[in-house]
């Protein structure tokens, strides 16, 4: 009984993978109750395709980046690696990533240049994506220069995205929501 429910998860699995999420991206659709999730690194275009779309667009349009923040934001950005962990099932993640993808094309950053890593409910993916970076909630965005960590913002922005953005980037002092030291 055992094996053949692994092998039916198995197939389902192998159906959605063949769905893929784009090229060099290896998140596969994955049964969650009723609906499925993303789990792998994937792209932001992934979340413009059915089921993901029905949050993520209505979130993305309803948003504005303020025109000020973004001309702060653009040079800060300049040879910053951007590193997110997600969850296409987390009420955080749809409600912040539609706002952050709109942040990132207002100041013109190169969508494909972030890596994107979609985890389960208990926050993992199957290539351990996460070990070592202290992921305990999600949406995670951590943001890099010259290979050292500059900040993160964790799960919500303390003040705002564009402000916490602000902050990270430029090296002012910044404490996310569970920096508790």
């Amino acid at each position: 009984m055992k094996l053949s429910l692994k092998l039916g998860f198995l197939s389902v699995l192998l159906f959605f993978y063949s769905c893929g999420s784009g090229p060099g991206h290896t998140a596969v659709q994955v049964p969650d109750g009723n609906t499925v999730i993303l789990v792998g690194t994937m792209g932001f275009a992934s979340l413009r395709t059915a089921p993901f779309s029905e949050w993520f667009e209505p979130a993305y349009t309803a948003f504005t980046p303020d025109p000020a923040n973004v001309e702060t934001i653009k040079p800060l950005l300049e040879d910053v690696e951007i590193l997110v962990f997600l969850g296409t099932w987390c009420e955080d993640t749809q409600r912040e990533i539609p706002k952050f993808v709109k942040i990132l094309e207002a100041t013109q950053y190169p969508l494909e240049a972030v890596e994107v890593i979609a985890m389960t409910r208990d926050k993992t993916t199957p290539q351990d994506y996460e070990a070592g970076l202290d992921i305990t909630n999600i949406p995670t965005l951590i943001f890099y220069k010259d290979g050292a960590e500059l900040g993160r913002i964790v799960e919500f922005a303390v003040e705002d995205l564009e402000s916490d953005m602000i902050q990270v980037l430029s090296g002012q002092p910044y404490k996310h929501a569970y920096d508790w030291d």
